[in-house]
């Protein structure tokens, strides 16, 4: 909160900037918190607050807004003898010239990291390879990848997906021959990579996202993307399924639907065919590819869940 000039700043005062700024890098609840241990802590309210309590405040600032967006936070460093004003920090009352180390500039700063609690600075993050499917047998109707991804507590899936964390699905077939199989490479080639993160679920290319993330999750399987072929194919469907199995386990089913059911009959029909068209097959060899985005780095670093395949292609 911030405070008037000529007040005095009290330890009641840092303990509360020191609080806010433990929900966002500690422990916290809900979309709060990283998980993270601090260099700031509280202090007794009779104590004088130090110099080596606002840098330890100002240390774990950083941490956070490199993190969130790659750049140290807008604060000074305060000095070992200077005071501590609203709007600014010196060596006497009558010289705050230092305009940047107020207690209203760290409540600032604070409430800066507080609104990209959620963001992830790239430098920051690693994209990390979690787990595959294949399959290079021929396929008709449906076939499908299944797979859990496993934290080591409910908080660490908090801490996955409060710093930015996010689940990564492409797909692709290749050596494929036939334009039922030509359409599903496409199909699989233009949705691109989707993107599961804590509250919604988008490709960056085409098919359709929705609202849900991590924090929107039931215990039975919803669809979180769709992406659907075209012309001919336009029956045949690529969509993923997500829910929640327990407060650390999520599971995921991406279904590869192939509801073609060939091509129309030929009218008029010449002597000696079948009424019907033919269904083929889809070949060439099919990856489900699944990657995560993890924050990595000095700034922020969380533990990684298990990935299991349930049913593989």
């Amino acid at each position: 909160m911030a405070v008037s000039v000529g007040d005095i700043i009290t330890a009641a005062q840092y303990n509360g900037l020191q609080s806010r700024v433990a929900t966002i890098m500690g422990t916290g609840s809900g979309t709060d918190g990283y998980g993270q241990s601090l260099a700031s802590s509280q202090i007794s309210v009779t104590d004088t607050v130090t110099a080596s309590d606002m840098d330890n405040l100002r240390t774990d600032l950083n941490k956070a807004n490199n993190h969130q967006i790659g750049s140290n936070s807008l604060v000074a460093n305060i000095a070992v003898g200077n005071i501590i004003g609203a709007d600014a920090t010196g060596a006497d009352v009558g010289t705050l010239t230092t305009t940047d180390g107020g207690h209203n500039d760290y409540d600032t700063a604070v409430g800066v990291i507080e609104t990209n609690k959620l963001l992830i600075d790239s430098g920051n993050s690693t994209v990390e390879a979690a787990i595959t499917s294949s399959r290079s047998t021929n396929w008709n109707g449906t076939i499908t990848h299944e797979f859990t991804v496993t934290f080591a507590s409910a908080n660490d899936r908090r801490y996955f997906f409060n710093s930015g964390g996010e689940i990564r699905f492409s797909a692709n077939l290749s050596g494929q021959t036939g334009s039922k199989s030509d359409d599903w490479a496409t199909l699989l080639s233009n949705m691109g990579t989707i993107t599961f993160n804590y509250t919604e679920t988008t490709a960056s290319g085409t098919g359709t996202g929705s609202a849900i993330g991590n924090y929107d999750l039931t215990s039975n399987y919803e669809p979180i993307f769709t992406k659907t072929g075209s012309g001919n194919y336009a029956e045949n469907d690529y969509i993923i399924k997500a829910k929640e199995t327990s407060s650390s386990v999520i599971s995921f089913e991406i279904n590869f639907q192939d509801d073609d059911t060939g091509d129309p009959p030929i009218t008029p029909l010449p002597k000696g065919a079948t009424p019907g068209g033919v269904d083929e097959d889809v070949n060439g060899t099919l990856t489900s590819t699944i990657q995560q985005l993890r924050a990595t780095g000095a700034n922020v670093s969380v533990a990684t869940p298990a990935y299991s395949n349930i049913t593989t292609l």
